[in-house]
């Protein structure tokens, strides 16, 4: 080999290493200070003294409880919950950023137990945001289907599988959301079809882009993603929860449907919710 073109060979390596440091060092600042710009959200306005008769905008502002869930404890002569909800809400556990697929995916979890799920039905929605890919905060989805089981479609290479609801509280923000105006029956059957026919099946983060949206079960390019898992099963009962209409499905467009309302929320600001509402 000449000088010249061993010196040639040298330039395009030290380019290379060069890509590669700048690459990784791009991936290690968005993802350590780009994902957490917002944070885990901690409320900036006054805590206020809760009563059973407090209205409902104010019980959400303090606690991040929804209607149906307000509901659930009152009736379950639970008041306790609520005023429990509010401490939680305002002096959040501690999180810390770990690794789902080394820096490339991580997930900001609690270090220590998290809040309570107030109520949970099959069907419900669990969505958070917690989940970032170089600095893109894709979150994670799920649909219940048990009080305390949920299915979701979770990682590359790794078929849909049920999973403990219980664990959407390890991560530093979280949102249970439910079909609006609609009886628990709607819920059972989005559930039972998820078991039946989403149970099992492989990860495609292309899910929708290739044919149709909503292919057939059994068409051989068939495959799910977290959110899509999510708004497949709703749409095979008519109800489109992608907000923006768009091939993506993403866990912002389930948050931004309109046909669905807020159970609870966990570390999310509670007063883009009420602006949507209004």
């Amino acid at each position: 080999m000449t000088l010249e073109r061993m010196k040639r060979w040298q330039k395009i390596v030290l380019c290379i290493l060069c890509v590669t440091a700048l690459t990784v060092l791009a991936n290690y600042l968005l993802q350590r200070f780009w994902a957490h710009r917002d944070g885990q959200f901690v409320p900036d306005y006054p805590r206020v003294e809760l009563t059973e008769n407090s209205d409902y905008d104010t019980i959400f502002l303090q606690t991040g409880l929804g209607r149906p869930a307000v509901d659930k404890l009152l009736a379950d002569g639970n008041f306790q919950a609520i005023l429990d909800a509010q401490d939680l809400f305002f002096n959040p556990p501690k999180g810390e950023c770990t690794a789902l697929l080394g820096w490339f995916t991580r997930e900001d979890m609690l270090e220590t137990p998290g809040p309570f799920l107030a109520d949970i039905q099959p069907g419900d929605i669990l969505i958070t945001l917690s989940t970032h890919t170089i600095g893109w905060r894709h979150g994670h989805a799920g649909i219940a289907v048990e009080p305390d089981t949920t299915l979701e479609c979770a990682a590359w290479g790794a078929d849909s599988a049920c999973f403990p609801a219980q664990e959407w509280t390890d991560y530093t923000n979280y949102a249970v959301l439910r079909l609006k105006d609609s009886p628990p029956e709607t819920g059972q059957k989005v559930a039972d079809y998820g078991l039946s026919t989403l149970l099992g099946v492989p990860y495609h983060l292309t899910s929708g882009f290739i044919g149709p949206k909503a292919p057939d079960p059994e068409a051989w390019q068939f495959g799910l993603h977290c959110s899509y898992l999510v708004w497949y099963a709703y749409q095979h009962f008519g109800y489109d929860l992608d907000s923006d209409g768009g091939r993506l499905v993403s866990t912002y467009d389930l948050i931004h449907s309109d046909l669905v309302e807020v159970v609870q929320i966990y570390g999310m600001d509670p007063r883009q919710f009420l602006k949507e509402e209004g």
